[in-house]
């Protein structure tokens, strides 16, 4: 799809209700921590820190993150075992998916029910999680202890890091994977905005999510509002002093309402 544009599409993911805006925050957190967790400077470690915070907050926070994920799973898995035997339907391929929604469904329910134990039982994250609202709480002065696990060996800082996460990893991998058959499950439509603003009925349809890609070379923020009536989307660019300008003219999208 780039190599058509010249440049690959600007994506933007609207949630439509609760569970799905969740996942998309635990989507987001994943992706972060996995990308900082990669990279070889003790700045980025010390950023996965408070990255990995966030995360412990979020599902601090909410106790029923769980149970919201292993009902979606199973969700899932019953909307796709309906195609099972279908005419058209690729077998070998739905039977990969109902096995990888029920070994996650399964991998989910072993996670222990109070999320992210390990931070009160090690002195070390609890002390860097209590500064970690403070501006400049990190310094060496106050945190020494920090500085000094920022010069050990790379390999080291990223074993330790990865066992701090890996309790996790199923709450992360479970957002994703019901995300990507969301995505994946509903075909993208060609719509046209008008001077930025576009407007469609969804004719009853209840999406869970909404997907829109759009292959354009100016910095474009869209902003979705959608209810059973009414699917409203509105673009503007990003100017030089980092506000919202109007958008003139024809602008071609692709939308895709994700209701799998």
């Amino acid at each position: 799809m780039s190599g058509l544009f010249g440049h690959p599409p600007q994506i933007f993911d609207f949630p439509c209700n609760e569970r799905v805006r969740m996942m998309l925050r635990l989507e987001c957190l994943g992706n972060r921590l996995h990308q900082l967790i990669t990279l070889d400077t003790p700045a980025a470690h010390e950023a996965w820190l408070s990255c990995h915070f966030e995360l412990y907050d979020l599902l601090s926070t909410r106790s029923d993150v769980k149970n919201e994920l292993l009902q979606e799973l199973e969700r899932q898995r019953q909307a796709l075992s309906r195609y099972e035997g279908k005419p058209g339907v690729a077998a070998d391929r739905l039977e990969r998916v109902l096995t990888e929604l029920s070994q996650t469904y399964t991998q989910l329910s072993d996670v222990p029910m109070r999320l992210g134990p390990h931070l009160p039982e090690h002195e070390f994250l609890n002390t860097l999680k209590g500064r970690a609202g403070i501006p400049a709480g990190s310094c060496s002065f106050d945190l020494p202890a920090l500085h000094v696990w920022l010069k050990r060996p790379l390999q080291d800082r990223i074993d330790l890091m990865a066992s701090w996460l890996r309790h996790l990893e199923p709450i992360i991998h479970a957002a994703g994977l019901g995300l990507g058959f969301m995505r994946d499950g509903s075909e993208p439509h060609a719509h046209v905005a008008v001077n930025g603003a576009f407007e469609m009925s969804p004719n009853g349809r209840q999406a869970r999510l909404i997907r829109i890609q759009i292959h354009d070379e100016r910095e474009l923020v869209c902003e979705v509002s959608a209810n059973k009536y009414v699917v409203a989307v509105r673009f503007r660019q990003l100017n030089a002093q980092l506000g919202l300008s109007p958008i003139e003219g024809e602008l071609p999208f692709q939308m895709a309402l994700c209701d799998l």
